[in-house]
């Protein structure tokens, strides 16, 4: 299948909330001709990513900055947007889950990584390999 499109959907607790999030927070675009009142389309980094207003469906997580959360969705990005997405958010003053970071991993080289929790819960990461080729 020649250049396929990620996808993944979410239930949040707020759709009003989940769109200032991904769209006034993180810079994402929303798709206005496909998202309702209830939900909302987004382009999320040039996968689909689906904001359902579905509170009863909104699992909660522990919130222990000193664990990576399991259930979490995310985005790898080039070295240069990791970071300018990091100063972006530091400017905004945006609460960060586990701050960004960089470490260096043995046979990997650097890694640059970031959580985000948005207004329902749901974990987000950047992350960014300066040698793209060990993502993979």
């Amino acid at each position: 299948m020649p250049n396929p499109i990620f996808h993944v959907a979410i239930a949040v607790d707020d759709i009003a909330k989940a769109r200032q999030f991904y769209v006034n927070t993180l810079g994402c675009k929303e798709r206005r001709d496909t998202s309702r009142k209830n939900y909302a389309v987004i382009n999320f980094w040039g996968a689909q990513l689906v904001a359902i207003q579905a509170p009863k469906m909104v699992e909660k997580s522990k919130d222990d900055p000193e664990v990576e959360p399991y259930k979490h969705f995310g985005w790898i990005l080039d070295w240069d947007e990791w970071h300018a997405l990091r100063r972006r958010l530091e400017r905004k003053r945006v609460k960060f889950r586990i701050k960004p970071n960089i470490k260096t991993h043995k046979g990997i080289g650097e890694v640059g990584n970031m959580f985000l929790k948005d207004p329902s819960g749901n974990f987000v990461e950047f992350k960014s390999y300066r040698d793209k080729s060990k993502v993979l």
